[in-house]
């Protein structure tokens, strides 16, 4: 997913829109964040009324069954901005004794009957959980399936998320009362619950039919194939699709408008044959005649890096929305319709996006903690397709310019953010991770391993997480690289490293020796391989300087004079010199920014053990909470803050400011809260 542009082009490149030492025990690393965030909120989802979208939660209990099916039949009318409708579960009993079934459906949702074969079955309610008492106990294994019967005309919970009800104008000219139609939805991470009742978790992939019924002036889109179109109801057609291939629910999707259906053959190299399916509005069709051109060029390239197309006798391409970005829904990716202009200039967005069919849609996260394999490794499929079109030069542009180290500090970790997506730094900062593992590992081994990553070892469309990359990613490389890849994924620290060399007679003369002292002055600790440049009076010499303890010293025999030394000079791997400008003690971050008032995230640096204290202030200076945080050592902290009064009270949409005090020195940031 993408969902803001944040750099310009450079050099034909489109960049994104929108303390511990690991080692070989970090396979199956802890979640990072403390008992004040992450541990928090997922203790709160046992209470139903306290989950949240976007913290991806969903009905704590609902792993207690595999669904296996989703037979989704829905009426969305345009007119009145509602839908209607069934969907029918069929589930796997996963343990013994399974007597309740239970699923997520937002409060907005009316719930109309539960049906089941023996009859219909009483339900309880909960905030966004139904709990529904099944007759008879399953025993592990049994399969058994429930209709849920509903309606709702509140499918957006917040702004921008759920099922969208909008419109567009037609060509021009534009009579106010010609408006037309377009519905869509966007789900991510745990939205899915405001507009179908579901198993709304990453977790848990089903086979699907989708039955829409629409205006028959319009039409409507889901994933897989279309399976047939008939009239209903007079003024009412239903279509239907069916995904033969596992689905997350957040991938589930339709989009409904007046589309004009532009279908093209595609057959790659490697032998797949797709149809290109793009869903545009009537007065885009010949810009996205433009703009989707290089699709079949682009799949036939992810095919010659990663595995085949992993929806195979399935449609890919796009559905247009009006949303400020793009989704990759499972084999029709729904894009915003400012990036249909004939220009050419989405190609970036149209890869990304495109990329997700792998990272993302066949290869699912096991868990949101790991979205950052979705995100980092979608951004970094722009880098490659750039160097594909432009070679290294291009594809070093398109790096430094993903490269925002201040802005990454403030959003959190990579690996397990709050929430699931807190700005760039589980796109740009996995990109480049990404990046360095390519560098640690060579092109040969690394490239094996993505083929084998996204096609091998029972992966294709299925579950990972990032100890299963690690491990994998580690047996191609020879080495274990779980000292190497997690504390960039965990930590919000970057490597500050001192360097100090110096020359003496060696093998080959006089100042032939190089002494290279290495040191990290940060936690926690790295394991690099560090490019290393050295000049000598016979030319340029590229070494590597490996540095995985606090402090090492090298020796490099040339065989001419040293006359330079120049530590990673093209700026390969993350990191700092030492002395550089560090973020000082205080606060350092606060996240999600804007917060839409469940919370937010402030994270502080502290320089020796203290007390901190905050305090958050409104537009006219007037303290409206004031919290001693408690005794912390020194290091990097994050508190959550529930966006309250003293009494208790939701604080409004506004803007504020937090201020923490440290042994009398004041820090502050402003944040603002949109309801």
């Amino acid at each position: 997913m993408i969902w803001t542009h944040r750099h310009q082009r450079t050099a034909a490149l489109g960049c994104l829109l929108g303390g511990l030492l690991w080692g070989a025990a970090a396979a199956a690393a802890p979640l990072p964040h403390g008992p004040q965030t992450r541990d928090a909120f997922l203790a709160a989802k046992s209470v139903p009324s306290a989950k949240n979208g976007e913290l991806g939660d969903a009905a704590v209990t609902s792993d207690r069954y595999d669904v296996l099916r989703n037979e989704i039949d829905l009426r969305i009318d345009p007119a009145t901005a509602s839908v209607s409708g069934s969907v029918r579960m069929v589930f796997q009993a996963g343990g013994a004794g399974l007597d309740a079934f239970v699923f997520d459906m937002g409060a907005a949702l009316d719930l109309v009957a539960v049906e089941h074969l023996s009859g219909e079955l009483p339900a309880t309610r909960g905030g966004d959980t139904v709990v529904v008492a099944l007759p008879t106990a399953l025993a592990p294994g049994a399969v058994d399936s429930v209709l849920v019967r509903y309606t709702g005309d509140d499918t957006t919970p917040v702004a921008n998320r759920g099922l969208m009800f909008k419109t567009h104008f037609p060509l021009p000219p534009i009579p106010q009362e010609n408006l037309v139609p377009l519905v869509a939805n966007l789900s991510q991470p745990a939205f899915a619950q405001h507009w179908w009742p579901c198993k709304d978790r990453p977790d848990d992939k089903f086979l699907m039919t989708m039955r829409v019924t629409v205006p028959d002036t319009l039409f409507a889109v889901s994933n897989g194939v279309l399976e047939s179109d008939a009239p209903a109801a007079p003024g009412w057609r239903t279509l239907t699709w069916r995904e033969s291939h596992p689905i997350a629910t957040y991938l589930v999707s339709v989009a409904v408008s007046d589309y004009v259906r532009l279908v093209s053959p595609c057959t790659t190299p490697g032998g797949s044959s797709i149809s290109l399916e793009n869903f545009v509005l009537p007065r885009d069709v010949d810009n996205a005649l433009v703009d989707f051109a290089p699709l079949c060029d682009m799949i036939g390239f992810c095919e010659d890096i990663y595995a085949p197309y992993p929806f195979p006798g399935e449609k890919y391409g796009h559905a247009v929305f009006i949303w400020p970005g793009a989704m990759e829904h499972q084999t029709v990716t729904s894009i915003g319709t400012v990036f249909v202009s004939g220009t050419g200039d989405s190609d970036w967005l149209i890869m990304h996006e495109l990329a997700h069919q792998w990272f993302g849609d066949s290869l699912t996260p096991a868990d949101w903690a790991d979205i950052w394999l979705n995100e980092g490794f979608a951004t970094y499929a722009e880098a490659l397709w750039f160097e594909h079109l432009g070679g290294a030069a291009d594809y070093a542009t398109y790096m430094a310019n993903a490269r925002h180290e201040s802005e990454w500090l403030a959003q959190g970790p990579v690996y397990d953010p709050v929430p699931v997506f807190p700005g760039r730094v589980i796109y740009d900062k996995g990109a480049w991770i990404v990046h360095m593992l390519r560098e640690r590992m060579g092109d040969a081994a690394f490239f094996a391993f993505l083929a084998e990553w996204t096609g091998g070892g029972g992966r294709p469309r299925d579950f990972v997480a990032t100890a299963d990359l690690v491990a994998l990613a580690s047996s191609h490389a020879g080495e274990d690289l779980a000292a190497f890849l997690w504390p960039y994924l965990t930590s919000t620290a970057l490597p500050v490293v001192d360097v100090a060399w110096r020359v003496v007679a060696g093998d080959a003369g006089p100042d032939t020796r190089l002494e290279l002292d290495l040191a990290q002055r940060q936690t926690p600790l790295f394991d690099n391989v560090y490019p290393l440049r050295v000049t000598t009076t016979a030319g340029v010499v590229d070494l590597a300087a490996p540095l995985a303890a606090a402090a090492a010293t090298l020796t490099f025999e040339l065989a001419a004079p040293v006359t330079g030394v120049a530590l990673d000079p093209e700026r390969r791997l993350l990191w700092n010199p030492a002395g550089a400008t560090s973020t000082p003690a205080g606060l350092t971050a606060a996240f999600p920014n804007p917060t839409r008032g469940g919370y937010i995230v402030f994270g502080f640096r502290l320089r020796s053990g203290a007390r901190p204290q905050l305090r958050v202030y409104d537009a006219r200076g007037r303290e409206l909470t004031s919290r001693d945080l408690g005794a912390y050592p020194a290091g990097d902290h994050e508190y959550g803050y529930d966006v309250t009064g003293k009494q208790g009270e939701r604080l409004p949409s506004g803007v504020y400011w937090a201020a923490l005090t440290v042994d009398g020195q004041r820090s502050v940031k402003r944040f603002t809260v949109v309801r």
